[in-house]
């Protein structure tokens, strides 16, 4: 049976690739505020300039991030509207919260970093105190998680099923990106020094993701097949498990095990951020077309886990 009196059973979402985008970057600012964290009051110079990749793009971030979700809704008033109280028991509600408060305390944070470089008078850094740090990661945590529990609390069978696994993996997954972009970027910039330590994050997150992924497959039962089989299934296996998971990690061990000459050691580095990036997107994407899939599927729907 495909369909419900030649009807889905269920109103499949109507999120395109700027909710997936939205999603995204949210999972990556929630990883970056962790970074900052890490590398915050470091006296050696790589970490500085960790700290400084990771507060400018957090904050970059932070002002692209809000834009998207404006374009989703229609209009910038719905935005402001979200803004007018807080409901507890929406994650929508409590989401948009939490993306004005992580873009306040990456703002507070950036302008740290701006008063240190000297591009605004020093003064101003008294404006952002030490807490905005812990504040951001705390932040940022709750932003990773958030942007899985936003897809996971609803009636979507798929979504559904996933309500412990789908904020997991998100969390693991924005880290391992969050990592993978400050990789990039400091490899870019020739801080190749602390790259060993940001790739053996990468590498945690990535183990965590992959585990939780496979646990979801394992548990989900039915409601998983979109996800996991057919044209999504495919796309997710080979772009995010094996192209965005295990060959970057495989690369980064090669990293951390072998000395390798200054440029193909950046070229190995490059390779693995892009793909881990391009892994972590295809998973949003793969997990928004798979929930259609299950939304359209009235056997599925008719299965809903309790």
């Amino acid at each position: 049976m495909k369909s419900y009196y030649d009807r889905p059973l269920l109103k499949g979402p109507h999120w395109g690739s700027n909710v997936v985008t939205y999603l995204f970057l949210g999972g990556i600012m929630g990883g970056l505020g962790l970074i900052s964290l890490l590398s915050d009051d470091r006296p050696e110079p790589e970490m500085k300039k960790l700290r400084k990749i990771s507060r400018y793009t957090a904050f970059a971030l932070a002002a692209i991030n809000p834009p998207i979700l404006i374009s989703h809704l229609g209009r910038p008033e719905r935005f402001l509207n979200m803004l007018r109280i807080v409901k507890l028991k929406s994650p929508m509600s409590l989401g948009v919260w939490g993306l004005v408060l992580y873009s306040g305390a990456a703002g507070a944070n950036a302008l740290r970093e701006l008063a240190d470089d000297g591009v605004v008078p020093k003064i101003l850094r008294n404006v952002a105190p030490s807490a905005t740090v812990p504040i951001q990661a705390l932040l940022g945590a709750f932003m990773a998680g958030y942007t899985g529990v936003l897809i996971s609390a609803t009636a979507i069978p798929l979504w559904a099923a996933g309500k412990r696994h789908i904020p997991a993996f998100s969390v693991c997954s924005g880290a391992a990106s969050a990592s993978a972009l400050a990789t990039l970027l400091s490899t870019l910039q020739g801080n190749h020094e602390v790259l060993p330590r940001l790739e053996r994050l990468e590498m945690a997150a990535s183990a965590l993701e992959i585990a939780f992924i496979a646990d979801f497959r394992k548990r989900g039962g039915l409601a998983t097949a979109p996800l996991f089989e057919g044209r999504v299934g495919k796309r997710l296996r080979n772009y995010t498990i094996l192209g965005g998971i295990v060959v970057p990690f495989v690369l980064n061990a090669i990293g951390g095990a072998v000395k390798l000459p200054k440029s193909i050691d950046a070229l190995r580095s490059i390779a693995a951020s892009t793909l881990t990036l391009i892994g972590g997107y295809v998973l949003r994407e793969s997990l928004i077309e798979a929930g259609k899939l299950s939304a359209n599927d009235p056997q599925v729907a008719f299965r809903q886990p309790s």
